[in-house]
């Protein structure tokens, strides 16, 4: 694998909302748009994607309330299609992208499956999965490959193939499946947050419900970067000195408590407000020495004060050089801080009710830019570029 392995660009057919959009991904991508617009299914395909991973088809399409739930009910749609571009296992460049494609239809039932990706030289290695027969190849026109059967056609090649010797393509499945079995979707639950958490020397999970152990792990395995949390925190909340940590008697269970000048006593994370808690986990994500290959956040600016999202996208900027960042938002003050290359205008067809993405280009983003003062978010918010409710 790679050393920073990032999706290139994600499309989709037929996903919710997401009836043909192609989203080009950078080291920093972020999602605008009305509600509705498709931000949210951008990132459930992601976590769609990690299901299929972990669980067999007929779970992982259960985790998202069955198949009337996942796939567009528009009358028309008879499969869900979903093709990742990537930079992932080592021969992989922009030019050549590793490809991996699954389709589903019939309710779940049949699925086909293809990866491609580069090889050191030669053809590349092509593989399909079509039922329970898995088929070895190579990209060019003529071949034909070799079949071998699967033991369970509900499985994902993701999750079977690894096992593949390295020469017919098992290293390079494995590289993909563990990238994306790796992707972080943070959506912190913010009452879970501010609750002690047990002892076990974990990263920050998705709902950030282990907040105070993580942060209390990266104070004793990476003290820089919680040096830097502290300092960001400190920016945002005037009055703020430290963090502290204290055990719950007779229990393995921290709690995490605010240090503030001129208080006689320290305060608990349970007593701090919604925006404090969650400024902590998303700084605690961001600041992670070694992170998810693919961070993702929902709603990112829901909560914080608009001074703080001058620090955030600093922390966002600076964690991109780590982990490839994707996050959705409805803050103007928070876009004003980007390049219009980190933009994704998101909108939606108001007869079809399907979303377009992008809404407008990269290109047309930023000759709009150049030609009017206004920032980046004041153009978008204005309805310049789209995305804005009409």
């Amino acid at each position: 694998m790679q050393d920073h392995p990032r999706i290139r660009s994600l499309s989709v057919q037929g996903f919710r909302s997401l009836a043909d959009v192609s989203v080009p991904m950078g080291p920093l991508t972020v999602l605008v748009g009305p509600n509705g617009s498709g931000k949210s299914n951008v990132l459930n395909v992601l976590r769609f994607l990690v299901a299929t991973i972990r669980f067999d088809l007929p779970t992982a399409i259960e985790e998202f309330g069955g198949w009337s739930r996942l796939a567009r009910q528009d009358g028309k749609t008879k499969a869900v299609r979903i093709v990742v571009e990537a930079e992932v296992t080592a021969n992989a460049h922009a030019n050549a992208p590793d490809r991996y494609k699954l389709s589903i239809s019939r309710e779940g039932r049949t699925r086909y499956e293809e990866f491609t990706f580069k090889r050191k030289s030669g053809p590349g290695r092509r593989i399909t999965v079509n039922g329970v027969t898995a088929n070895i190849g190579t990209t060019r026109a003529d071949s034909r490959g070799r079949d071998l059967k699967l033991a369970d056609e509900q499985t994902t090649g993701l999750s079977t193939l690894p096992k593949l010797a390295a020469d017919a393509g098992g290293e390079g499945i494995d590289d993909f499946a563990s990238f994306l079995s790796g992707m972080r979707v943070l959506e912190p639950d913010v009452a879970a947050a501010r609750s002690p958490s047990r002892l076990y020397r974990a990263s920050l999970v998705e709902d950030a419900s282990n907040l105070a152990d993580a942060l209390l792990t990266l104070r004793e395995t990476a003290p820089q970067s919680f040096s830097d949390i502290e300092r960001d925190m400190r920016a945002c909340l005037p009055g703020l000195d430290r963090l502290n940590f204290t055990t719950l008697p007779g229990t393995r269970s921290v709690v995490v408590q605010l240090v503030e000048r001129g208080l006689e006593r320290e305060i608990d994370l349970t007593e701090a407000s919604f925006g404090t808690v969650r400024l902590l986990a998303l700084l605690t994500a961001l600041h992670d020495p070694s992170p998810a290959h693919l961070t993702a956040i929902e709603e990112i600016d829901h909560g914080l004060h608009p001074y703080a999202l001058d620090v955030v996208v600093d922390a966002l900027r600076a964690a991109s050089e780590r982990t490839q960042i994707l996050v959705a938002t409805h803050s103007p003050t928070l876009v004003n801080r980007l390049r219009p290359s980190e933009l994704v205008v998101c909108d939606r067809d108001s007869k079809t009710g399907a979303s377009k993405i992008p809404a407008v280009s990269s290109y047309e983003i930023s000759k709009a830019t150049r030609a009017s003062n206004l920032g980046l978010g004041e153009l978008w918010f204005a309805g310049v570029l789209g995305g804005v409710p009409k």
